[in-house]
């Protein structure tokens, strides 16, 4: 059997279609951006670097807090405040992993992200998430070792590796791969997968994701540029 692979949905040259974002949308954070990407819209919003609250065996270190707030009607189960966290969790770490932390010492930022809209599903909303926290640290012009970009892909059952899917090709996936890449060298940051796959499928899937990766991060640059015209 052979495995289909389609690098852009649609067989779109560009994926700027399925991209919209809005910088500093909320005028009083130290940094905003709202981030669309197909069917899923974020928002996150970053206070700080402040001084450091409490005491704590941080002292010397930046304390980073993330709130994450799933759109409004999701049941506040067990297991969606377990999903909660854990998104919280690996927010946290990509912010640790990129901002120059030793510019800091006794200092947190303080950082909220709402799902506004998910019509997809886990992969799209996680990508989603992370490309709205980058560009709210771009925002807020904290020091940053490195921009970073999320890609998802899922295994459809007969289009197969699909990147930043449509919404039908997404829920009727069997498994899929979130990849964050950094922008100096387009290396992985971190990854996320579902489902099951070979080690084939995932470097097919990265062989996917990275020419996304970089246009992604041409498309924080024109935004970029746009705020400052």
């Amino acid at each position: 059997m052979t495995e289909t692979i389609s690098q852009i949905n649609e067989n779109d040259t560009s994926i700027f279609s399925c991209l919209h974002c809005k910088l500093s949308p909320i005028s009083k954070a130290t940094g905003s951006a709202t981030f669309t990407l197909n069917d899923s819209l974020c928002t996150c919003l970053l206070n700080g670097p402040g001084e450091l609250r409490q005491q704590q065996d941080a002292i010397n270190r930046l304390q980073v807090d993330i709130t994450f707030q799933a759109r409004p009607g999701n049941n506040n189960t067990n297991s969606t405040s377990t999903k909660d966290k854990l998104i919280e969790q690996w927010l946290e770490t990509l912010v640790r992993s990129t901002v120059l932390m030793e510019y800091y010492p006794r200092s947190q930022i303080n950082i909220v992200m709402y799902e506004e809209q998910n019509l997809s599903g886990e992969a799209t909303i996680l990508a989603c998430l992370c490309n709205t926290l980058c560009l709210t640290m771009l925002d807020a012009n904290l020091p940053m070792k490195y921009a970073f970009a999320a890609v998802p892909i899922v295994q459809h059952p007969t289009k197969g590796l699909l990147s930043l899917p449509k919404t039908k090709d997404e829920l009727a996936s069997t498994s899929y791969f979130v990849f964050v890449f950094e922008i100096t060298l387009n290396d992985i940051l971190a990854t996320h997968a579902s489902g099951d796959f070979d080690m084939k499928i995932l470097e097919q899937a990265i062989s996917i994701a990275q020419p996304i990766a970089r246009q992604i991060f041409q498309f924080y640059r024109q935004e970029l540029e746009k705020r400052l015209t």
